[in-house]
């Protein structure tokens, strides 16, 4: 975004007064988000935030930016010049606002590069990946509670999972047009019949031949992780790439099913749900997606690579920060996600 029109949108931001900085507050930052334009020199930058507010940023020579090492000790950030912020990186600020303004002076600003991101991303969920399988039922033993899932592995050969089920796991069924993750309801064992697709996801075992359930999805519901080629927000596609096999995945999705895990542990006004073993989920918008972002895809895919979406989940990191106004620690872990 150029010097003009981003001094524009402050000025409007600061006519129309739409949202606040503590409106954007976030987790343990005061100001959580992506930046959406930012001009080095004038001293200002535009920050939207998951729930796609945005609101003004200034900062001066006393404001210290330091690039996030993710998953690494805080100790000693590297100092950065504005210069070196680029649209779409995330950020985790702290600041002040004057009274009736929309714009918030920077003290401290941690900065996490958007394609470090995508690189760990990226790996962290191929890793979530081997906690899940998909395929067919092929023997069932409802007195064991368990069953025979056939399935194909990513070098597209054919391979037999045990599936061992518990009272703890959790069984969840969507229907063919569910409007999105509200619209699943409970489901049991007895409902699951022989030849029946399926997604399950808990701890495999050793060997790779079994795995201990913790949730099972019901009637050819999936949960896919891939990375993003490209998106239309007018017609609510998206076109990825399997992490796992490469294939090529069309999706589509409505806003409403667009999720980010909360990236603080403090409460979010567009928080909707939590995850059972893992954290809440946040709704976003379009806007906060990029090219090369990894995500979790909830649906039913069809053997021509198209996907009707239920969930597309998200994970920018976790961010911690010190009350005592100490270094922040912004870490992107193996997604700490169970499907709701």
């Amino acid at each position: 975004m150029n010097k003009t029109h981003l001094t524009a949108a402050l000025l409007i931001l600061q006519l129309g007064r739409t949202v606040s900085a503590q409106e954007m507050s976030l987790g343990s930052c005061q100001i959580f988000g992506q930046v959406f334009g930012i001009d080095p020199l004038g001293g200002d930058m535009l920050v939207k935030s998951p729930s796609g507010d945005i609101g003004g940023l200034r900062f001066d020579q006393t404001t210290i930016f330091t690039r996030a090492s993710l998953n690494a000790s805080p100790a000693a950030p590297a100092r950065i010049a504005p210069a070196e912020v680029n649209d779409g990186d995330l950020i985790c600020a702290r600041a002040s606002e004057k009274r009736d303004s929309v714009v918030a002076t920077a003290s401290q600003v941690l900065v996490a590069s958007r394609p470090e991101i995508q690189k760990v991303q990226k790996a962290k969920l191929l890793q979530w990946s081997n906690s899940g399988a998909s395929g067919s039922v092929v023997r069932l033993n409802q007195k064991e509670g368990s069953f025979i899932l056939e399935r194909t592995l990513p070098d597209g050969a054919r391979g037999s999972l045990l599936v061992e089920t518990s009272p703890a796991t959790r069984f969840r069924q969507y229907p063919p047009e569910a409007p999105g993750l509200h619209a699943g309801a409970a489901a049991s064992l007895a409902q699951i019949r022989v030849g029946e697709r399926l997604y399950v996801r808990g701890d495999p075992g050793a060997d790779g031949a079994s795995i201990k359930a913790r949730v099972i999805l019901l009637e050819g519901s999936q949960a896919l992780t891939a990375a993003i080629d490209s998106m239309d927000a007018l017609s609510e596609t998206v076109k990825l790439h399997d992490l796992s096999t490469g294939k090529p995945i069309k999706a589509h999705i409505s806003p409403s099913g667009l999720f980010l895990l909360n990236p603080g542990m403090n409460a979010a006004p567009n928080e909707i749900g939590e995850s059972p073993r893992g954290r809440k989920l946040q709704t976003l918008d379009f806007g906060d997606l990029q090219a090369g972002d990894s995500v979790v895809l909830v649906g039913n895919p069809d053997d021509s690579g198209w996907m009707r979406c239920i969930a597309l989940i998200t994970d920018f990191g976790e961010v911690t920060t010190q009350q005592s106004g100490g270094p922040a620690s912004w870490e992107l872990g193996s997604m700490k996600l169970d499907l709701p």
